[in-house]
């Protein structure tokens, strides 16, 4: 199993406001058979960018580090023009149904092209884990029930 993060997931790792019970979750999560999170170099850039934002915290220099020690979480190169193309099949099967923005077709595109078989992400704000799970991947946190049905609806309508 490989497991692919959206930056939602990964910025809950290192923002100190994150709530300790949902934070135990996650680690709970990772650490049961010592999960190392995949992330894209889009999600890698998306991540610092959040972290650098408060330099007083010093999570920026911890997710850097991590990164470079590999036991959690790495990045991993990929061929970004197999990754647009299937952003753009994506975006030709689901959009009609589930209308993702651009980023989530990449990112959710770049997961794929990595060999993920899952996909984390507590984005609930965009299409992204309806798109993932459309694609063909496992989400975590579970998806919830309105989620299910977007997906249902979205596989029917690329089926037809």
């Amino acid at each position: 199993m490989r497991f692919c993060a959206d930056s939602s997931f990964v910025v809950r790792l290192y923002d100190p406001l994150t709530n300790q019970a949902e934070l135990a979750t996650i680690g709970d999560y990772l650490a049961d058979d010592g999960k190392v999170v995949t992330l894209s170099e889009l999600c890698r850039v998306e991540v610092l960018n959040v972290l650098l934002r408060k330099p007083e915290t010093g999570a920026a220099r911890k997710f850097e580090e991590d990164l470079a020690e590999g036991l959690r979480l790495r990045t991993e190169t990929l061929d970004w023009a197999d990754a647009f193309q299937h952003a753009e099949s994506l975006a030709r099967r689901f959009s009609r149904t589930l209308k993702p923005g651009g980023h989530d077709l990449v990112l959710v595109a770049a997961a794929v092209a990595m060999g993920a078989t899952w996909f984390l992400s507590f984005d609930r704000n965009s299409r992204q884990r309806p798109l993932a799970a459309a694609a063909g991947l496992q989400v975590w946190p579970a998806l919830d029930k309105d989620e299910k049905g977007l997906v249902r609806h979205a596989s029917r309508q690329a089926g037809s």
